[in-house]
């Protein structure tokens, strides 16, 4: 049981840390976004800056869809990457610092970008430039996903470590596929949208 536990916050950890993985798929969708709300030729092209409740809505099911995948992405890293490792009560709670602190960071994030855009909507600038600099300081600590493995990595055993560079190999892989496939999609989404 401890060791399911565990593989769950590597991997909630490496969707954290792997937003990159994540930021393509969410372009797409933004991109696609605009393109259902682009000015039409016979449009004239302005648009109210006011944001409608229904386009925040859109906004914050966008973010949580985002995050879902990403959680879904790590709860299957985090399988792959101590697949056939056994882990001891103190590799397991180093690991579980490790993850906490990057799960931390990813959640405090999260609410400093939903506040912003709120603050946004109610134009406080000074409050903007506050979370705005918090953001800035929370990038700044965030580590890259290969540190965080790295560290990760350091609390196994000699007999342990060729087991986590495999597994951590298979992960790779199976991310390169699955951005092979998301690019592949979003070729085609172009050129439909060139055809039309």
């Amino acid at each position: 049981m401890r060791a399911v536990d565990l593989r769950s916050a590597v991997a909630i950890l490496i969707a954290i840390t792997g937003v990159s993985l994540a930021v393509g798929s969410a372009n797409a969708e933004t991109a696609a976004l605009a393109e259902r709300e682009a000015p039409d030729s016979a449009d004239s092209g302005v648009r109210d800056a006011t944001p409608t409740a229904g386009k925040a809505e859109q906004r914050r099911e966008r973010r949580e869809l985002r995050s879902q995948r990403g959680e879904e992405r790590l709860a299957h890293a985090r399988v792959v990457l101590f697949d056939g490792i056994e882990l001891s009560a103190e590799q397991s709670r180093g690991v579980d610092a490790i993850v906490e602190a990057e799960l931390k960071n990813g959640r405090r994030t999260e609410e400093l970008r939903a506040e912003l855009e709120a603050t946004s909507r109610q134009g406080d600038t000074e409050r903007i430039r506050a979370i705005r600099e918090e953001s800035r300081s929370l990038r700044a600590q965030r580590k890259g996903p290969n540190t965080t493995m790295e560290e990760m990595r350091a609390l196994l055993t000699e007999e342990q470590r060729p087991i986590f560079d495999m597994n951590r190999a298979r992960l790779a892989a199976e991310s390169q596929q699955s951005q092979k496939g998301r690019h592949k999609k979003r070729s085609r989404a172009g050129a439909v949208v060139e055809a039309e």
